[in-house]
């Protein structure tokens, strides 16, 4: 899958189209460049390896640059530029009498890379589309009707270089499919993908690197976090989990991020380095497209928005759907995991105590001991104690460090997050709790696994001496091998396996030769054909679920 980044021109950009034609050939691998928005399906151009003379450019002028307001949180990376080309109307055009081959060449001097937005993105099934830089460098693609999206746009990560070339080879008798005009380009000028090694020397960062040993206890979530790219703007943001537990593309993000549509939106994951001192990582699992379903404004809320994905997550990006929590109570811990700068991935640590505050105490306020929320930083989250997402970072106390980018961690000042129970009214409640189970908190989820899916029992009244308990279980990867219900009366723990109901994901156990006032504590636990183990709650015993059955004696 390959994604694409809006590119921005800050001087001349020059654009150039070729029609050429070949026979096909399709070759299913995948081609990995530092900077993916889409997935691809591999091959190689037809004139890769040819040097194309003549082309003809097409230049953009400095006054088409899209004056896009982001706020001061956001990162600002790269220059919007507004661009209106049809590529086949503009293109040099080679064919035979099956195929015909476009190609565009596309200029922005100076840039670190481009970024090419798509108004219009229609391939047909047979047609191969692809990008490289004019050195051969970097190349991606190859692009057919399977990248096609519901709303006919698509934009390209940052392609390396300042000189791009798009060649199209379409079928003769599919042309009438093809759609592809240009509406945006961006000019990357700060090196936000690192191609040039820049990071190395031009960044100051006081916050840890998530493959230090600090972040050996926050591996599933570190994974959870991504990088996303908004035009020439980029905050970070959480991959959230839902009730249903069934890995829907959830993206938690900051309101104040939202710029422009989300269907042009960059989604980067995995994006950290592989060493304790690196300050580069791969470039090459990400994702275009997304749709905004809930969001609350800064000004009169918890500055939170939901985002959905229009492409599933792919299992090699290895993706973790974190937990969450809409307790009302500050968290004992805080734990913030986000791309401070647009960098790598890191993880800040506080001992401070966590209070409500900000505008009508929608957000929690705290300082970070070991680390620093700086522009780019925003809209990524920050777990409690239990390791679940309570806070989405919206504001920092400070100058932003104006005009220098480098001061952040001369300074100690609070951070404020919005606070998730404060924004699970503003919408984004129903998508996250789709079976209306009414629970304030769920664990994350990965791609492998066992989901135990539960509703707590509550204190009733005694009826009987004995009570059922039902667990929805399913393994992502393997088969349910064994479920068992482990419960104290007060006397020990004791277990008993529970049954599969029918040929359904439900199994049932039994809490026997009760009476009337008890104290009741449990957990269930279950074992998958790959060994994998999980409990309900996550970290039982230790953890567990409590309640009265009857009354109990004065």
């Amino acid at each position: 899958i390959t994604f694409f980044y809006n590119l921005i021109i800050t001087n001349c950009i020059i654009i150039s189209i070729i029609l050429i034609m070949k026979n096909k050939t399709i070759l299913l691998l995948l081609i990995m460049s530092s900077l993916f928005s889409q997935i691809q399906r591999g091959g190689t151009p037809k004139f890769y390896h040819d040097r194309i003379i003549d082309l003809n450019y097409i230049s953009t002028d400095v006054e088409s640059k899209n004056n896009r307001e982001l706020h001061p949180m956001v990162f600002r990376f790269g220059d919007e530029y507004d661009l209106a080309i049809d590529v086949l109307e503009e293109s040099h055009i080679l064919e035979n009498n099956n195929e015909t081959t476009f190609i565009l060449g596309i200029e922005s001097s100076g840039a670190y890379g481009i970024g090419i937005h798509f108004s219009n993105f229609n391939l047909s099934v047979n047609s191969e589309l692809f990008f490289y830089n004019k050195d051969r460098s970097f190349r991606l693609g190859l692009f057919n009707s399977e990248n096609n999206k519901p709303d006919n746009s698509l934009s390209t990560t940052i392609m390396k270089g300042d000189k791009i070339i798009i060649e199209l080879t379409v079928p003769n008798n599919e042309l009438d499919i093809i759609d592809l005009e240009i509406i945006s380009i961006i000019h990357d000028y700060t090196d936000i993908m690192n191609y040039y090694n820049t990071f190395d020397s031009s960044r100051e960062d006081c916050n840890t690197n998530v493959n230090c040993s600090e972040g050996d206890d926050w591996r599933d979530q570190i994974n959870g976090v991504i990088r996303v790219t908004m035009g020439g703007g980029l905050c970070s943001a959480s991959i959230v989990n839902n009730t249903a537990n069934d890995r829907t593309p959830y993206v938690l993000f900051a309101d104040h991020c939202v710029s422009g549509s989300a269907s042009g939106y960059v989604f980067h994951f995995n994006y950290q380095s592989a060493t304790c001192s690196g300050t580069s990582g791969p470039l090459n699992q990400s994702i275009s497209g997304s749709s905004l379903l809930a969001s609350e404004d800064i000004n009169s809320g918890a500055d939170v928005a939901l985002l959905e994905l229009t492409s599933d997550i792919p299992d090699s990006y290895d993706p973790f759907y974190v937990g969450w929590s809409r307790s009302t109570t500050a968290p004992q811990e805080a734990v913030g995991i986000h791309h401070p700068g647009g960098g790598t991935k890191r993880i800040s640590f506080t001992n401070d105590n966590v209070s409500a505050g900000g505008s009508g105490s929608n957000y929690w306020e705290f300082e970070y001991d070991d680390g620093r929320v700086i522009p780019g930083s925003s809209g990524s989250p920050f777990f409690d104690q239990n390791k679940r997402q309570v806070g989405i970072a919206s504001y920092i106390y400070t100058n932003y460090c104006d005009p220098s980018p480098d001061c952040y961690c001369g300074q100690q000042y609070n951070h404020g997050y919005g606070r998730f129970d404060r924004g699970w009214s503003s919408g984004f409640g129903s998508y996250l709790d789709p079976i209306n189970s009414g629970v304030t908190a769920i664990d994350g989820i990965g791609n492998t696994g066992i989901n135990i899916s539960h509703f707590d029992i509550q204190d009733s009244q005694y009826e009987s001496n004995t009570i059922s308990i039902d667990a929805d279980v399913t393994s992502f990867s393997g088969i349910i091998e064994i479920v068992q219900l482990n419960y104290d009366t007060g006397d020990g723990w004791v277990t008993v396996d529970m049954e599969q109901v029918f040929s359904t994901n439900t199994y049932r156990g039994y809490l026997n030769d009760l009476y009337d006032g008890m104290v009741i504590k449990y957990y269930i636990m279950a074992v998958d054909s790959e060994g994998i183990v999980q409990t309900y709650p996550n970290n039982a015993p230790e953890s567990y679920v409590m309640f009265i059955l009857g009354d109990l004696p004065d």
